[in-house]
């Protein structure tokens, strides 16, 4: 039977510890707030059940299942955030895969002299997922950045953990396209070192990816 007054989160906190025996400064202490407010708390939890007394209220919730909806609740969207990691990995493998069956792409197909397209960067920079070899155009790196930025600010927006697996699973096409980009101006891919040094390396390797081709 679902409760009229149902708990807050706050609340079921408290019921959850009241019912491990913890006393009001216990509970005060493992929830970061003070007695003061653990009393109001009790006193609204006493209102909702219709008991006067820490005693009634544990008797009476000895076989509910309130104090562990929250767990229920944390657990589901826990399951849920694995099945979007499954599904946001399983998806970019069968890109992947699919790229390479309907795309033969290689140093030749794509001239420096020719800018790629947005969606042919990206194209072009899964199908070389892990491949440092050879060079990349301005065009090639920069489409393919702003795809991981926009696409990663749309993930976080959503769920920041799924922002965090999307960049993670980009991280080695992002140095991959890195190192081409730099071979392609004339640098060494050991460059993106400087990845490491805060805020000015970020800045020294945006100066190195977008400098022009060697020749």
């Amino acid at each position: 039977m679902a409760q009229p007054n149902p708990l807050s989160n706050r609340e079921r906190d408290v019921v959850k510890l009241l019912l491990q025996g913890k006393s009001n400064k216990m509970i005060a202490a493992s929830l970061h707030i003070s007695e003061r407010t653990v009393e109001f708390h009790l006193k609204n939890i006493y209102a909702k059940f219709q008991v006067g007394s820490r005693m009634e209220l544990a008797l009476k919730l000895g076989d509910s299942t309130v104090v562990d909806e929250a767990q229920s609740v944390e657990n589901r969207d826990w399951f849920n955030l694995r099945n979007w990691a499954a599904f946001l990995k399983e998806g970019i493998a069968k890109i992947k895969e699919e790229l390479k069956m309907t795309q033969e792409i290689n140093a030749s197909v794509y001239d420096q002299a020719s800018p790629l397209s947005f969606f042919e960067a990206i194209r072009v920079c899964f199908v070389k997922y892990a491949e440092f070899n050879g060079r990349a155009s301005r065009s090639e790196f920069w489409w393919f950045m702003l795809f991981v930025l926009l696409a990663a600010a749309a993930l976080t927006y959503l769920n920041e953990v799924l922002g965090q697996i999307f960049l993670i699973g980009t991280l080695l096409p992002i140095l991959a396209a890195g190192t081409r980009r730099l071979r392609d101006s004339g640098k060494s891919g050991w460059w993106q070192l400087f990845l490491l040094a805060p805020v000015g390396g970020l800045v020294v390797l945006g100066i190195l990816w977008a400098l022009p081709p060697a020749d």
